[in-house]
């Protein structure tokens, strides 16, 4: 509003604001209020068009994604910044609208006297993070700052695919020598591939805060809020015991259900943490969020040498994601080649996509993201990317 008053209007101003309600802002923008009365505009296009569906804000540490602008889109937004004062132990979180509903979220905050807020809402367990042998960064950070901040970077957004980056290892620098999350959102998933590694062996726990009912169906959870329906699947690095027979599962990863203080501090807001049977020092997460589960993707777990990935199969398309696990710091002197399906890249993650079987038969991608990397050949073929350094390439 002040933009506007002081000349800097623009339609992407008048959007918002046509789009906001009365109440909004501690009730600081509202006609009822005095600096509303004199700085609302009178006039506001709510249908004007926006001019970006994502944005990244890296001295916040902040970024959203959203495939449109309309009220019932998905959005998928990412913090990884500093933790004190008021900004929370939620270093790599982040929270998902979907057809208009929180889908998977936090539970906010209470009033700030509350003992609840210091020792739950503001803590990493409030959030969708992972977490080391049951803990998240350290409470101190709340009122002594953490030594170094996290990050987002390398925003991508064109041709159906979203891509950012966030690097948690700073305020979690006390037990993790690499936190890295990757968000990756191809058509209709979005692929969270967690890149981990601590000073010692221990257990990872992922925290996962769905909103409204949800179900464990399986190795899945459904969940369900209006209507949203989204499906989280864990696949790396296990999936989930498909039943309660744990014991029959004794690799897979098992699940807890953690009741925890709603918004406000009013009831329950439960909660799940998924955790392998095992202690290790190294390990690689991938979940997928499946945005329209109703059209039943086929999600299918890969992995060869030196590689894990995902072959997706939605409406019509294939999309092979591939995860270097040889470009994840390790090698020192060595370069980080492999060669999944006669691909050869030294990519730290790649994504090929082909608009049908012929196409995938052929090795003949439509479209395709590298993620840190220098070349992507198949075979003897010519090849697709070639630098004599490493970039983020999509074509």
């Amino acid at each position: 509003m002040l933009l506007d008053a002081l000349g800097y209007g623009s339609k992407d101003i008048d959007w918002y604001l046509g789009n906001i309600t009365d109440g909004q802002h501690r009730e600081f923008l509202g006609l009822s209020s005095p600096v509303g009365i004199i700085y609302n505009p009178a006039n506001t296009t709510p249908k004007a068009p926006i001019s970006a569906n994502s944005a990244i804000y890296p001295d916040m540490g902040w970024a959203t994604m959203r495939d449109n602008w309309n009220k019932n889109a998905t959005m998928l937004a990412v913090k990884s910044g500093l933790t004190w004062n008021h900004a929370h132990a939620d270093a790599a979180s982040f929270i998902l609208f979907h057809k208009g509903s929180d889908i998977i979220g936090e539970v906010g905050r209470c009033w700030y006297k509350l003992p609840e807020y210091r020792n739950y809402f503001f803590q990493s367990e409030a959030h969708n993070v992972v977490l080391f042998d049951g803990k998240g960064q350290p409470r101190h950070q709340q009122y002594h700052s953490s030594p170094i901040a996290g990050n987002v970077s390398n925003l991508i957004d064109t041709l159906g695919i979203r891509y950012v980056l966030a690097d948690a290892t700073g305020p979690n620098s006390d037990r993790f020598n690499r936190y890295l999350r990757s968000f990756l959102w191809i058509d209709d998933i979005i692929l969270v591939i967690d890149d981990l590694a601590s000073h010692e062996e221990g257990s990872y726990q992922w925290l996962w805060h769905p909103i409204g009912t949800t179900v464990k169906k399986g190795v899945d959870l459904d969940i369900r809020n209006g209507k949203a329906h989204v499906v989280l699947r864990q696949l790396y690095p296990e999936t989930l015991a498909p039943s309660d027979f744990i014991h029959d599962y004794p690799s897979n990863m098992t699940w807890e259900i953690h009741n925890a203080p709603g918004e406000d501090n009013k009831g329950d807001q439960p909660y799940y943490s998924f955790h392998l049977p095992k202690r290790h020092d190294r390990v690689k997460g991938g979940t997928a969020l499946i945005l329209d589960p109703e059209s039943q993707p086929e999600i299918e777990r890969r992995k060869g040498d030196g590689w894990i990935g995902v072959r997706i199969k939605s409406h019509g398309k294939i999309t092979d994601v591939y995860i270097n696990q040889l470009a994840d710091g390790r090698l020192m002197h060595m370069n980080s080649w492999i060669n999944p399906d006669g691909w050869n890249t030294d990519a730290y993650i790649t994504a090929l996509t082909y608009f049908d079987d012929k196409q995938a038969l052929q090795h003949r991608p439509s479209r395709h993201i590298i993620i840190y990397g220098s070349r992507l050949r198949h075979g003897n073929s010519d090849p697709l990317y070639s630098e004599l350094k490493k970039n983020n390439k999509i074509w």
